[in-house]
C-alpha cells in the first residue's frame, strides 16, 4: 500500500510505499505530492495507486493508453543530463503543437506535426526534430518497461565536403573585416561550429591564453574537449587579449559595436548567422565560390585528415558524437594521397 506523510517547513505531503498484485509489485520511491492539503494529497495518492495497479494488471499498454505526448517530454527533460538549448526549444514547439496527443499513436502525432509545421525546413532540420521527439517518447517507454519506438529518419544528403587550398584560405581570411578575421582564423584552425566560436569566453572554461589551451564546449552533442591553441589562432587573439588587459572572463569576440554576438541558438526558432553577410562579401572579394560559413568546419576537418590526423582524433577534437559522422572525410585523405603519389617521377 502507498502512504503519505508530512515533511519540511511547508508541510508538504510525500508519497511512498509498494503496490502489489499477486506476486508482482512496484516499489515507489518517496516523492512530493506538491501540496500541504492532506485531502488533496490523499486523492493524488489514490489516483497514482490506481494507475500502478492497472499497469500491473494490463502491462505497459495501460500506461501508454492514459498518457499524452506532453508526459513523455516532461520525463525526457527531467532525465536528460544536459539537453542542448536548441533541443529544449524544439521540444517546446513540439509540445505546443502535439503535446495533447495520446502516447498510443506517437507516429501519427509526429506525422501531423511534420506536415503542418516542418514543410519549409530542410531535411536535416526536420530530422533533428524527429530525433528529439523519438528520444522523448523512448524515455517514457523505457521508464514504463515498454519496447522502444523507432521513427523512420528523414533522408538527407549529409556528405558535403568543401575545403580550400591553403592559399585560398589565407586570401579569404584577409578579405574579411578586421574585427571578423580573428573569428574566421579560429574557425579555420579549430573547426568549431559558428555559434560555439562566437560565444567563447576567456578563462579556463574557454580560451586560456596563459595555459595556451581552448576548452571547446560542442553544445550540439554535449561534448567538451580541451585542445592546445593553434599558433595562428594565438597570433590572432594575443593582441585582443593584451588590449583588453589580459581578461580571465567575458566574451572573446565582440561585434563592431563592441558587444557580444547574439546567441541565435536561444531564438524561438533556432537558426540565423550573424556573420552571413560579412562572409558573403569576403568570398566575393576573394573570388571564392560555393563556400558557406559552415564549410570552414569541413575545411578544418579535411585538412586534419590530409595532415595525417586519424579520424578518431578528428572526431574528438571536432566534437562529433560518432565515427560515422566523420567518415565522409576519409575519401579526402585518399584523394590527397593519390595526388601526392602522382607527383613522383
Amino acid at each position: 500500500m502507498l502512504s503519505i506523510r508530512s515533511r519540511g517547513k511547508n508541510g508538504n505531503y510525500y508519497i511512498r510505499g509498494t503496490v502489489a498484485l499477486g506476486d508482482r509489485r512496484i516499489d515507489v520511491k518517496e516523492f512530493s505530492s506538491g501540496t500541504s492539503d492532506k485531502d488533496a494529497a490523499s486523492h493524488l495518492m489514490a489516483e497514482y495507486e490506481t494507475k500502478l495497479r492497472e499497469q500491473l494488471m494490463f502491462g505497459p499498454a495501460a500506461v501508454l493508453a492514459q498518457g499524452s505526448i506532453a508526459d513523455a517530454f516532461d520525463i525526457y527533460l527531467s532525465k536528460a543530463k544536459r539537453p542542448c538549448r536548441s533541443d529544449i526549444l524544439r521540444i517546446g514547439k513540439l509540445n505546443e503543437r502535439i503535446g495533447g496527443f495520446s502516447l498510443q499513436e506517437p507516429k501519427l502525432a509526429w506525422e501531423a506535426f511534420r506536415r503542418a509545421h516542418l514543410s519549409g525546413h530542410a531535411p536535416a532540420g526536420q530530422d533533428r526534430y524527429r530525433a528529439v521527439f523519438q528520444a522523448a517518447i523512448n524515455a517514457h517507454r523505457e521508464l514504463h518497461d515498454a519496447p522502444p519506438l523507432r521513427i523512420k529518419a528523414i533522408p538527407f544528403d549529409n556528405q558535403r565536403v568543401r575545403f580550400l587550398t591553403k592559399e585560398e584560405r589565407d586570401r579569404l581570411i584577409a578579405c574579411y573585416a578586421p574585427h571578423i578575421q580573428p573569428i574566421i582564423t579560429f574557425l579555420a584552425f579549430h573547426g568549431p561550429r559558428v555559434q560555439t566560436a562566437l560565444q567563447m569566453k576567456w578563462g579556463t572554461q574557454g580560451i586560456d591564453m596563459q595555459r595556451e589551451t581552448i576548452w571547446l564546449a560542442h553544445s550540439k552533442n554535449a561534448v567538451v574537449q580541451s585542445v592546445p591553441i593553434h599558433p595562428r589562432v594565438k597570433q590572432a587573439l594575443l593582441p585582443i587579449w593584451e588590449k583588453r588587459g589580459r581578461p580571465i572572463q567575458g566574451h572573446v569576440f565582440l561585434n563592431r559595436r563592441g558587444v557580444p554576438y547574439q546567441d541565435t541558438r536561444l531564438a524561438r526558432i533556432p537558426g540565423g548567422n550573424p556573420l552571413k553577410h560579412q562572409h558573403r562579401t569576403a568570398c566575393k572579394r576573394a573570388g571564392i565560390q560555393d563556400f558557406s560559413i559552415h564549410d570552414w568546419r569541413h575545411h578544418w576537418a579535411s585538412h586534419c585528415v590530409m595532415a595525417g590526423i586519424d579520424l578518431i582524433t578528428v572526431m574528438h577534437m571536432g566534437g562529433w558524437r560518432s565515427l560515422r559522422m566523420v567518415q565522409r572525410y576519409a575519401s579526402v585523405g585518399s584523394d590527397h594521397m593519390r595526388a601526392a603519389i602522382y607527383k613522383l617521377d
